[in-house]
């Protein structure tokens, strides 16, 4: 039987991402210039955290450095300044020999779930790093819909769109089938090919899709 934990809606996975391209796309942004401000928007279980992990996985090799923050009310305001202090600090030979304050890399800072932070603090204080002429910073919010006390904080910025929508079938069989193999399993066996096609076409998201996998299992 195919491992649980491939097809466990509640655990996302970067390896099995489906929005390459999108992601890929804010990450050269980012690297092509600084200030930059995204908002992935998306139904619940449509892959926005799973899109998020993906640029922190894979966001080094393009040379950024990537922080991510699940932005739930229990994020504060000092761990996350403290954080995201710490994860920007120059190296030593830099500190001490080049006068350098923060890496010299640019960085792409996510906030997930920012319809449920509680605490404005963030907010300004990303907003005036975003304004600070030495790091080279651009950030990524996600949410179900935009938050308009952030989008205030954020008024005169451009802010870049992308909504995620449900993939194509064949996008989702084959992530499906990436899955299952990972987990032990071959082409869609245990499955069958018909029963991963006929759950993806009565679902709305890629959670759903794989919720009912899991009920079969």
């Amino acid at each position: 039987m195919v491992e649980n934990i491939f097809l466990n809606p509640n655990e996302p996975n970067p390896n099995f991402m489906v929005y390459k391209e999108e992601a890929r796309r804010v990450i050269l942004k980012a690297l092509g210039g600084k200030s930059e401000c995204f908002w992935v928007l998306g139904k619940t279980g449509i892959g926005k955290t799973t899109f998020l992990l993906w640029i922190k996985e894979f966001g080094p090799l393009y040379k950024v450095k990537p922080i991510y923050f699940h932005g739930g009310d229990d994020l504060k305001f000092d761990e996350f300044k403290t954080t995201l202090e710490h994860e920007t600090r120059a190296s030593f030979f830099s500190r001490v020999f080049l006068r350098k304050k923060y890496i010299e890399i640019p960085v792409i800072l996510m906030i997930d779930d920012v319809d449920f932070l509680k605490d404005d603090d963030i907010i300004k204080y990303v907003v005036s790093k975003l304004d600070e002429e030495k790091i080279h910073l651009s950030v990524v919010f996600a949410s179900v819909d935009m938050v308009e006390k952030v989008r205030e904080y954020l008024r005169g910025r451009d802010i870049e769109k992308i909504f995620l929508e449900m993939p194509s079938p064949e996008a989702i069989m084959e992530m499906i089938r990436k899955r299952i193999e990972a987990g032990g399993g071959e082409d869609f066996q245990p499955f069958g090919k018909q029963l991963v096609k006929d759950i993806i076409e009565s679902s709305s998201t890629v959670r759903e899709v794989l919720i009912k996998l899991q009920e079969a299992a």
